[in-house]
C-alpha cells in the first residue's frame, strides 16, 4: 500500500496529474478544488488512497493533506459513495462542514451535495454522527508536525521522537508542535 508520494508533476490533466518520483512516475487522481492549485513542475507530496475495482488496474487518489485523506476515508466508507463521488463532494465540503453538517443532521444540506440523494444524506448522518471527532483532527496535527520537520531535513525517526515529546509537553496546535518539537531535535 502507498502512504505519500513525494515528485514533480511532469504532466497536468482534468482531474489528474502525472507524478515522477524518480524512477517511476504515477498517475495520482485529485479533486478538482484540490487540482487547480497543482502546476507543472510543481515539486508535491500527495497523501495517498488506492482505488481497486475487479478487472480493472488501481487508480491513485492524491490529497494535498491528510485532512483531506481523512474525509475521502469517511465519505468512501458510505454504502453508495465511491472514488468519484467522493472527489466531487470534496469540491464542495471540508472535514469541519462535514462534521457539522452531519452532527446537525443537516439533510437539506447534505442532500444538494452532487450524487447525493436523500436516502444517501440520512445514510451519511446514521453512519458518520459521532465518528468525525477532534481526535482524528489532533492526529492529522501530528502528521503534519511530523512531514514538516521531515522536509527540513530530519529523519522519520527524529520527526516522530521530537513531536511526541513536544505533544507531551502540552503542545496542542500545528505551530507550538514544530516550534518546540524544532527545538527538541536541534539538541539531539
Amino acid at each position: 500500500m502507498i502512504w505519500a508520494l513525494r515528485g514533480s508533476i511532469i504532466r497536468k490533466n482534468i482531474n489528474s496529474v502525472a507524478v515522477d518520483t524518480g524512477s517511476i512516475i504515477y498517475e495520482v487522481f485529485f479533486s478538482l478544488k484540490e487540482i487547480e492549485n497543482l502546476k507543472e513542475g510543481q515539486e508535491i507530496l500527495a497523501y495517498i488512497r488506492e482505488s481497486t475495482k475487479e478487472g480493472e488496474p488501481v487508480e491513485l487518489i492524491g490529497f494535498l493533506s491528510e485532512e483531506n485523506r481523512y474525509l475521502y476515508d469517511m465519505l468512501v466508507s458510505i454504502n453508495g459513495i465511491g472514488m468519484k463521488n467522493a472527489l466531487k463532494i470534496m469540491n464542495f465540503v471540508d472535514l469541519e462542514t462535514l462534521s457539522a453538517s452531519v452532527e446537525s443532521k443537516d439533510v437539506k444540506f447534505l442532500s444538494s451535495l452532487p450524487g447525493v440523494g436523500r436516502k444517501t444524506a440520512e445514510r451519511m448522518i446514521l453512519e458518520l454522527s459521532g465518528k468525525i471527532k477532534e481526535v482524528g483532527r489532533s492526529d492529522l496535527k501530528l502528521g503534519e508536525a511530523v512531514e514538516t520537520l521531515i522536509t527540513l531535513g530530519f529523519s522519520r525517526n527524529e520527526a516522530f521522537f521530537a513531536v511526541k515529546k513536544a505533544v507531551d509537553s502540552g503542545a496542542k496546535e500545528l505551530e507550538d508542535i514544530v516550534k518546540i518539537a524544532l527545538s527538541i531535535v536541534s539538541k539531539v
